[in-house]
């Protein structure tokens, strides 16, 4: 973003979160026992005496220098700990200062990720829709991605089509497709794919869908809701089932969670026909949330979140694997949700469950108010939305 323009207030709140109300500290810049930058091995080097090693937290394994270029980490947020599923230890988050990464250093191992999921909210089944969340899920695409004839309820259509001509509500109906219309292939693989709800969503509108879930718990609810042949534990036992590759392989929310995201891109990319898209969203660290809250921003969310993104590092990402990308978007079709979250956190301190309750009607405005200013600045080309949403082709 160039230039800054004037602050937006509302209860006394500054929306635009000015840089210095909590700068990088100028820290330990350079931390010791650095590894090489190309190492993706699950095999890290162990912190001594680090805080995550204390009796009943988790283990946790050292990544001082950036992932992508190389740059000693400088501290961010330190002294974070879980505050949505108590998950044990206290983490520290480090920002590159060259190409602004985010990640969590020490991080946990691989043999202790399950332990982060243990209660996590895929393990439930998804919630039933309304008619006005269909329509917004399902009417929007039928009116603006041609999905028109996969959509049979006639008020589901007629709403869609009411909502498209309102720019935030088509932006998060088209967000609700990760952007995919229907030229775009039949055959659908998520990675990551929860409790099967974007399968389910997906599958309504035509699309052959499958899955990857490596969690035991979500992958059942999953195979509950889209059938046991379709949810596969790995890239592997699905790439055998579709030997001719993949139309899309869509991520949603899923490679901030990664210990070797590039290795995960690139067996995506072996599972995707020539030509075919990968798309994935993950937070945006780059938001007006993120800006505001800073370390109270819902996407921190540590431990489970070990890399967070802005739009040059995803792009960087995504073509170290190997993918051209194609366009990478900052949608604001969340905020309102991220900003009431964010404010939950900041005034009590957790949040437990992702469960967002008992708002007062400030909040509520404000949240709407939030949503609108972050979506219209967007829309004058500023990449300050929530998410990320980056669209990507394997080579043909």
């Amino acid at each position: 973003m160039t230039g800054r323009p004037p602050s937006f207030r509302c209860n006394g709140r500054n929306w635009m979160a000015a840089d210095d109300l909590c700068p990088l500290s100028e820290t330990n810049a350079i931390i010791r026992n650095a590894q090489s930058k190309r190492n993706r091995s699950f095999m890290t080097e162990r912190v001594p005496n680090d805080p995550a090693d204390e009796a009943g937290a988790l283990a946790a394994a050292s990544q001082p220098l950036c992932e992508l270029c190389g740059s000693a980490g400088e501290l961010r947020y330190p002294d974070l700990q879980d505050r949505h599923f108590d998950a044990p230890g206290t983490w520290t988050e480090l920002q590159c200062p060259r190409c602004q990464l985010i990640w969590l250093n020490p991080k946990p191992t691989a043999a202790d990720l399950p332990a982060l999921y243990a209660d996590y909210y895929t393990h439930g089944e998804p919630d039933e829709r309304s008619v006005f969340v269909q329509a917004i899920l399902c009417g929007v695409p039928a009116a603006t991605q041609d999905y028109a004839d996969m959509v049979s309820d006639p008020w589901v259509r007629r709403l869609g089509r009411a909502f498209s001509l309102f720019g935030p509500l088509r932006e998060m109906g088209m967000r609700g497709t990760m952007g995919l219309s229907r030229d775009a292939g039949i055959s659908l693989l998520d990675f990551g794919c929860g409790d099967g709800a974007f399968l389910r969503h997906m599958r309504s509108l035509g699309w052959t869908v499958s899955g990857v879930e490596q969690d035991p718990r979500a992958a059942e609810v999953a195979r509950q809701l889209i059938g046991q042949a379709s949810i596969h534990t790995s890239i592997d036992d699905a790439r055998a089932k579709a030997p001719d590759g993949y139309d899309v392989i869509t991520l949603s929310h899923v490679i901030e969670h990664l210990l070797d995201p590039i290795g995960t891109l690139q067996e995506c990319a072996s599972a995707l026909r020539p030509g075919g898209k990968l798309v994935i969203t993950t937070p945006n660290t780059e938001s007006r949330g993120h800006r505001y809250f800073q370390r109270n921003w819902l996407h921190l969310d540590p431990p489970r979140h070990i890399t967070l993104y802005n739009p040059g590092t995803l792009t960087d990402l995504a073509r170290r694997a190997g993918f051209k990308v194609e366009r990478v978007e900052t949608p604001a079709s969340s905020s309102h949700f991220v900003y009431q979250a964010s404010s939950q956190l900041e005034l009590r301190g957790a949040l437990p469950g992702i469960r967002v309750e008992n708002l007062s009607t400030m909040t509520l405005l404000e949240s709407g108010l939030f949503w609108m200013w972050e979506y219209t600045l967007t829309r004058f080309g500023t990449k300050c939305g929530e998410e990320l949403l980056l669209t990507a082709v394997r080579p043909v």
